[in-house]
């Protein structure tokens, strides 16, 4: 009877106690991948072949999103599986190599398959940072289009089209902050 009683008390216990599935609430959260990028001689760390800077996930989250590394020299069923499992990626800024780095061949793989989902109806960005825009622009031309400029400590206007107002990123911005 003793055991019994112990048994119903804890069971009752853990009832209490543990949060109730019932209540708890569904996290709609976007999640969004960061590629990672090889190491170099400026951000080489004592273990590991790839590094995600912290400043890149506390942007995303500052968003309101959920951040999820994206690997290099993975499978392209490997990115596969993670492109559907998450409501965009971050090419973040850094200095690998365009062409022929992990950090590269895994955006290529990414750039392949959100036009794929674009052009199926299915939204997936895509924000290129520095080094991300970079391969965002070799990716869509297919040629490294960049060339060394001496522009250092040099402002230039942003001129946006006609057709920025109806872009999803600009559509809701104020028309005094377009015009300057």
């Amino acid at each position: 009877m003793r055991s019994l009683l112990l048994h119903v008390s804890v069971g009752l216990f853990s009832l209490l106690t543990l949060p109730n599935v019932a209540t708890t609430s569904e996290n709609d959260s976007p999640i969004i991948g960061v590629l990672s990028q090889e190491v170099n001689e400026y951000t080489a760390k004592r273990n590991g072949e790839s590094y995600i800077a912290a400043s890149y996930v506390k942007f995303v989250e500052s968003g309101g999103a959920r951040v999820i590394p994206v690997m290099i020299n993975q499978t392209e069923e490997e990115y596969k599986t993670l492109f559907n499992s998450i409501n965009g990626i971050l090419f973040p800024g850094g200095g690998v190599s365009l062409i022929s780095s992990g950090y590269a061949k895994a955006a290529k793989i990414f750039y392949k398959l959100a036009i794929e989902a674009n052009q199926r109806g299915d939204y997936f960005p895509i924000w290129g940072t520095c080094l991300g825009f970079e391969q965002l622009a070799y990716l869509t031309a297919q040629e490294n289009l960049l060339v060394n400029t001496n522009t250092t400590g040099v402002s230039l206007p942003l001129n946006f089209t006609n057709e920025a107002t109806k872009s999803r990123m600009f559509k809701d911005f104020p028309a005094d902050l377009m015009q300057h």
